[in-house]
């Protein structure tokens, strides 16, 4: 497989992964430090991921087991997923303490998380599926495509991360997953940004048992807190790096602050369960995974408008939601 990993910042060249579909591609970010190299992130555990970095880390003359450091950003089987073969090559895999602790329950080959989550989907109105089934064993397989690792090493928010001779700093970015983390190397202008900021689409902020209260208000404060970085170039987990991160956070802004009007107007003046609201918000799902996916993203909106006083929650089977003012 001849795969080029072009340079995107001074040392740093970006690896492209394959994914399913819809995403396609993760990207890794290949950086050359002063004593050595370190990856960000690290891709599903595919045959043909683990073929793509091997021909990425070779287009730029090493091995595998050249790479002394790995921060994955956060949970997610497409970031996290070869981090134990890197382990085993010999790196360091490094995750904020949070998100670590985090992904040890989530691919724990533990299915008390998986039934918690459809006795969620059920309370807020989402019908039973034919294919339930079936996306039971797709959750389960995904975590077979996630490497164990055995020795994590854990980081705070507002620690220094050596990229080995870099220096960059850890901040905490929930809302996308609880612990979420990106790196900021200020001496290079570089965000490392994970999937917290994204050049073309929105990143998922779900609400789920077992998330924080208000994931979409972690969100947005997150991105507030990160617009006036000092930064001249932005590396995503997904798409093509970019330069504008205060005009692109200020687009997210504004895309949820839409979308909790179109939450508002979905509910109207009736009283709905989230399943509901969430078919009025997003008409044209393809599949029972996407449905799954709107409705988290209603639930995160419909706790931040709970939380902000706007709606009220309506205790009942299913769930339901009202608008405050007509109470």
């Amino acid at each position: 497989m001849s795969v080029i990993a072009p340079v995107v910042a001074p040392g740093i060249r970006l690896i492209a992964l394959p994914l399913p579909p819809p995403l396609g591609i993760v990207n890794t970010y290949l950086v050359e430090g002063a004593r050595g190299w370190t990856l960000v992130d690290c891709g599903l555990h595919t045959a043909e991921g683990e073929a793509a970095l091997q021909a990425g880390l070779a287009s730029s003359g090493i091995a595998m087991s050249d790479v002394r450091r790995v921060f994955v950003t956060h949970l997610h089987p497409d970031h996290l997923g070869m981090a134990g073969t890197l382990e085993r090559a010999g790196a360091q895999v490094t995750m904020h303490r949070p998100e670590a602790e985090n992904a040890l329950r989530m691919w724990g080959r533990d299915e008390r998380r998986i039934d918690e989550m459809y006795a969620w989907i059920e309370r807020h109105g989402m019908p039973r599926q034919p294919g339930d089934d079936e996306m039971r064993a797709l959750w389960i397989a995904m975590g077979d495509l996630v490497d164990p690792v055995e020795r994590m090493r854990t980081v705070e928010d507002g620690e220094t991360f050596d990229l080995d001779g870099r220096s960059a700093t850890v901040r905490w970015t929930p809302g996308h997953t609880d612990g979420h983390a990106v790196l900021v190397d200020l001496d290079a202008g570089v965000l490392f940004a994970g999937d917290h900021v994204l050049p073309r689409i929105s990143s998922n902020v779900s609400l789920y048992p077992f998330s924080r209260d208000d994931p979409l208000g972690d969100f947005l404060g997150a991105l507030r807190r990160i617009r006036d970085l000092p930064v001249g170039r932005v590396l995503p987990g997904h798409g093509a790096p970019f330069s504008d991160l205060a005009g692109r956070v200020d687009e997210l802004l504004a895309h949820h602050s839409g979308r909790l009007e179109a939450t508002l107007e979905a509910i109207g003046a009736a009283t709905r369960d989230a399943y509901a609201i969430s078919r009025a918000v997003f008409p044209n799902l393809r599949s029972v995974q996407d449905e799954r996916f709107a409705l988290g993203e209603t639930l995160a909106h419909l706790r931040y408008l709970e939380r902000s006083g706007r709606v009220v929650a309506v205790d009942g089977t299913p769930a339901r939601w009202t608008v405050r003012a007509r109470l």
